[in-house]
């Protein structure tokens, strides 16, 4: 039986519960729930009945638990990481027509790299990024593109490690991935082979907003012997984060009239 963690707070349980669903685990019983969250099998089926109640968790027929409908509700009537999602995915798509590979929007949250979109087309290879889910920041293409962005002070608390080594590909040696962060920079491009799986390599360049800012990396998992040159991808993402750039610039500017 899992301990609960001494002091923690009513959110702070919710919060655990919660992150216990990932795509590896979109349902659990009530008793793995307990223990991913570190809960007492007690606390958790009390919670957990109670977050059903309020359409924020589902239980199947089976008995499992699922995230419910109601967290959906409330994340699309209050975030705007989804509001850009959807309004960059017509562009997405217009970018997948032309490589006809993965193509996914990312930001960057605390320490990791967080996928809001993704456009797949069916001869794609292997991608582990998925839509809600985290990847290291360091391993990532867009994940390169996002820190590069980021004040010296962030850069450097995040070279500090770990960096996990994903593939025997993954660069983890802080020197390195600095010398990353300035060439992205510098191209406003990324490229890293390998680094998240073996066979793969993705792409990214960064994303503005209406103000100018970098709010979002745009990018591409291809397979690594895909005959499409690197800049010909460069050239398609390029073209569809400007596209979403002027999307969010217009967006912006018919909610302020």
């Amino acid at each position: 039986m899992a301990n609960s963690r001494s002091g923690d707070s009513m959110l702070s349980r919710i919060v655990r519960i919660l992150s216990a669903f990932d795509p590896e685990h979109p349902a659990l019983t009530v008793d793995s729930l307990a223990d991913r969250a570190e809960l007492p099998a007690s606390t958790a089926y009390r919670i957990v009945g109670e977050m059903i109640d309020h359409d924020l968790l589902h239980r199947d027929p089976d008995g499992r638990i699922r995230v419910g409908v109601g967290m959906w509700e409330l994340a699309n009537r209050a975030s705007d990481t989804m509001t850009m999602g959807r309004i960059a995915r017509p562009h997405m798509l217009a970018v997948n027509a032309r490589i006809r590979e993965h193509v996914q929007l990312a930001i960057m949250r605390e320490s990791d790299v967080l996928f809001l979109e993704r456009v797949s087309s069916p001869q794609a290879g292997p991608n582990i990024a998925h839509v809600g889910g985290r990847l290291p920041t360091h391993a990532s293409a867009s994940g390169i593109i996002l820190l590069a962005q980021q004040p010296p002070h962030v850069r450097e608390a995040y070279l500090r490690g770990p960096l996990a080594r994903m593939t025997q590909h993954t660069i983890t040696d802080p020197e390195a991935v600095r010398r990353l962060l300035e060439s992205a920079l510098r191209d406003g491009f990324a490229k890293l082979p390998g680094h998240m799986v073996a066979s793969s390599t993705s792409f990214a360049v960064p994303v503005t907003g209406p103000s100018g800012e970098v709010v979002a990396a745009l990018g591409s998992v291809v397979d690594s012997g895909t005959a499409l040159p690197d800049h010909r991808i460069r050239e398609v993402l390029t073209a569809g984060a400007s596209a979403i750039r002027r999307a969010l610039r217009e967006a912006r500017d018919g909610n302020a009239g």
